[in-house]
């Protein structure tokens, strides 16, 4: 079968597409979703009438509404272009959402799906390049998804539409431009489960998100020099720590990548896991952005995202073999991607 290559955004359009197609509860609504909310909803308005609604710019107002929707019965996807807005929205996600079936003893399904923009952008400084992952994840009741590809990007959104629970899907902005074969017809990807994206018997990287994407490219920078078994974490609640165990108890190593800070990270908490239960051969590492904010000078930020090289190095180093050296172009350091993956 040939080839059909989409880029990220475009795969959470057709799965947007597809679920408004499929079930007449779903519907979409957000700040600028009519006008296609960064090429992620572009022309669903006209093809939907009255189910993809831009709204007031009142995060709580628009996320409750969602809420209330979805308690009633329909299933909202919500959209939410920066994390940081997103957090006005704090009690109508973690507090109501997150808590109603549990509250009300079982039998009380909240089926909403919350898109929100996280993580670098090019010039956006300290207030608009963070991600929040840490904080998403240690809220009981929510499931909470990072899409690294965009065929995980439109199976995670199919997943989370369908799911009876609450959903947070955190979506690298800095992945919009990655391209990937993906499939025409409507699939789910699991929506509690790490994937092991490549198999190796010396090191376990652990990644996510745009994070996962700068490792597959260190692998080409290792080349034969070691066998990385590449772990896509995929959900950070609940974590499937199970999975990662697994591929530790074979390698011996641990490496994770983190694009952001290191404390309270995701990280941290995949280290944690992994040593209640076991020994390793050497020191596991996290390999994080520094924890102060995020610059907005560009000759600041490509000193704090762990590039390929960084990663290549590291995992190397783990492996008392010698490093690459490589410089990166400005290109590489600053731009968001628009590579092909496999």
């Amino acid at each position: 079968m040939a080839e059909r290559i989409l880029k990220f955004s475009d795969a959470i359009k057709e799965a947007t597409d597809q679920m408004l197609a499929e079930d007449k509860r779903v519907y979409v609504l957000g700040l600028g979703v009519p006008q296609g909310a960064g090429g992620t909803t572009n022309g669903l308005h006209e093809k939907y009438p009255g189910r993809v609604l831009d709204t007031p710019t009142s995060e709580a107002s628009l996320t409750g509404l969602a809420v209330g929707s979805a308690i009633a019965g329909l299933r909202p996807i919500v959209h939410h272009d920066r994390v940081e807005f997103s957090l006005l929205a704090a009690d109508q996600m973690f507090t109501q959402a997150a808590k109603w079936n549990y509250m009300f003893g079982g039998g009380n399904p909240v089926p909403i799906t919350i898109r929100i923009v996280v993580g670098r952008q090019w010039g956006n400084g300290p207030q608009h390049s963070q991600a929040l992952y840490s904080m998403f994840g240690a809220v009981r009741g929510l499931k909470v998804v990072i899409p690294s590809t965009p065929y995980m990007a439109k199976g995670l959104l199919i997943a989370a539409a369908r799911e009876p629970n609450p959903v947070i899907i955190l979506e690298p902005r800095w992945l919009y431009g990655t391209k990937q074969d993906v499939p025409t017809e409507m699939y789910e990807v699991p929506l509690s489960k790490a994937k092991v994206v490549r198999k190796g018997k010396d090191i376990t990287v652990v990644a996510y998100g745009d994070g996962l994407v700068s490792s597959l490219e260190a692998l080409d920078i290792i080349g034969s020099k070691a066998s990385v078994e590449l772990i896509d974490v995929v959900s950070i609640n609940p974590l499937d720590i199970a999975t990662i165990r697994k591929s530790v108890a074979k390698t011996g190593r641990l490496l994770c990548v983190d694009t952001t800070s290191e404390a309270f990270g995701i990280g941290s908490e995949v280290i944690a896991g992994v040593m209640k239960t076991q020994t390793l051969k050497v020191k596991p590492v996290s390999l994080a952005c520094p924890n102060v904010p995020c610059p907005t000078s560009t000759s600041l930020t490509e000193f704090w995202y762990p590039t390929k090289v960084d990663i290549a190095n590291k995992v190397l180093s783990m492996l008392k073999k010698g490093g690459v050296k490589q410089k990166l172009s400005f290109e590489e350091l600053h731009l968001a991607p628009s590579l092909t993956l496999k």
